[in-house]
């Protein structure tokens, strides 16, 4: 008698979660300091220093919500997957929306309070589709049943 797929365990789903944040941290800090640091730079410039910028709240506000995004990915990917014909799909549509949802909330929101140049905000937000569809990906196959990989 064949059992229904199961779908992963929430403990591994929280990992693959984790990781999938750790990552963005990453992708997000190469990008926006190698990619994006002169534009990023020019509008630090005008800030000044001042006690909330070199506060440890600075770092738990700047890393936080790429924690919160990539547990939404690997949720995401899980609840998804039903809904489509493979883990694939599954992990695009997951990626697309949290990039969107994200970037777009994000980035445009700060560029629409004035705060950073529009310029600055597309080509953050295409920093963020550049890294969170392939981690979206990468969950997806991370949390695809075990007897799926194995059949190949």
């Amino acid at each position: 008698m064949a059992h229904a797929a199961r779908g992963p365990g929430l403990g591994r789903t929280l990992g693959v979660g984790f990781l999938a944040g750790f990552l963005l941290n990453l992708l997000g800090w190469l990008g926006n300091n190698f990619l994006l640091g002169s534009m990023w730079r020019e509008v630090g410039e005008g800030l000044g220093e001042n006690a909330w910028r070199d506060s440890v709240w600075r770092d738990v506000v700047s890393f936080a919500p790429d924690y919160v995004y990539g547990f939404a990915m690997a949720w995401l990917c899980v609840a998804l997957r039903p809904r489509y014909a493979s883990w694939l799909g599954a992990s695009v549509a997951c990626g697309g929306f949290v990039s969107l949802v994200g970037g777009v909330v994000t980035y445009m929101g700060i560029a629409n309070s004035g705060f950073i140049p529009w310029k600055l905000a597309f080509a953050s937000w295409a920093l963020v589709l550049g890294s969170k569809l392939p981690i979206a990906l990468m969950c997806g196959k991370m949390l695809e049943p075990r007897a799926a990989i194995e059949r190949g």
